[in-house]
């Protein structure tokens, strides 16, 4: 990786060589930046190469892949990335893409603009999109709050930062650690609840990234597991007030509601 570019943008990968090449291929950045990604023990014939990858990468973005030896999930995947970005240490900023996803030509620049703007935030994400994996057609989005005070209230009824539209200081990794390993399929939300609760964060009122809605994706096959965790995380880190138990009621409904349901309420609101 470069020691000059101020952002790393962080890329677990498993198994999806034809996300990965399409995440990559809408990455750009005026002066420059990084991509690392961590190839959670993929079968042989998905294993990204460095030799093709770095061949369709635009100009200004340089490229690193670390391999594990086996698959670990992707909260390891994450936490693997955060200790060597960490034992680097030449990075201002860490931002997030899952494979699959795209975002619009200027985001990460609009992201390191707003930073530098406002030095008391330690993590802005945006307003986002889901699309159908295979068509591209917008299925559904979201529009979370922009302002720290009503994301903090928030919080406790559902993740107000969307993991893949997000950058976040390195300086509030080495304050609070790594991703939380003990929430199945639910990290980055106790990972930014507690960053909420430890600093300012914000969205970009703007649609900057645009997420593929996946049937076989962790969400879709773990939703059980992960509405569970979800109402563990809003018990631990919720503030005592009614926001906290909308959000138990609101997560237990969900443990119990069918996932084509809550696809078809999604859909209807969008």
């Amino acid at each position: 990786m470069s020691t000059t570019n101020r952002t790393v943008i962080l890329i677990p990968h498993y198994n999806n060589l034809a996300g990965l090449t399409k995440s990559l291929q809408c990455i750009y950045h005026r002066t420059g930046i990084d991509v690392l990604i961590i190839d959670d023990g993929s079968k042989i014939e998905s294993r990204p190469e460095f030799e093709y990858l770095n061949s369709i990468l635009n100009p200004k973005v340089t490229l690193n892949i670390l391999y594990l030896p086996q698959n670990r999930g992707i909260t390891e995947a994450l936490n693997h990335g955060l200790n060597y970005i960490l034992k680097k240490d030449t990075h201002e900023f860490i931002a997030r893409i899952d494979c699959g996803d795209t975002c619009v030509k200027n985001r990460f620049s609009l992201q390191e603009e707003y930073m530098n703007e406002h030095k008391d935030i330690s993590l802005v994400g945006s307003w986002v999109k889901w699309v159908a994996d295979s068509t591209e057609k917008e299925l559904y989005s979201y529009k979370p709050p922009t302002e720290s005070k009503k994301i903090k209230k928030r919080m406790s009824i559902r993740c107000n930062v969307i993991h893949p539209s997000v950058m976040y200081r390195v300086s509030i990794v080495k304050k609070l650690g790594i991703y939380p390993v003990t929430y199945n399929a639910a990290e980055d939300y106790a990972y930014f609840f507690e960053m909420a609760k430890h600093s300012k964060v914000a969205n970009i009122p703007k649609f900057l990234t645009q997420t593929e809605h996946n049937s076989e994706g962790i969400s879709a096959r773990n939703k059980k597991v992960q509405n569970k965790s979800k109402l563990k995380i809003v018990m631990k880190y919720g503030r005592k007030d009614l926001f906290l138990l909308y959000g138990i009621l609101w997560n237990i409904i969900l443990i119990y509601t069918p996932a084509r349901l809550i696809f078809r309420v999604k859909s209807q609101l969008k």
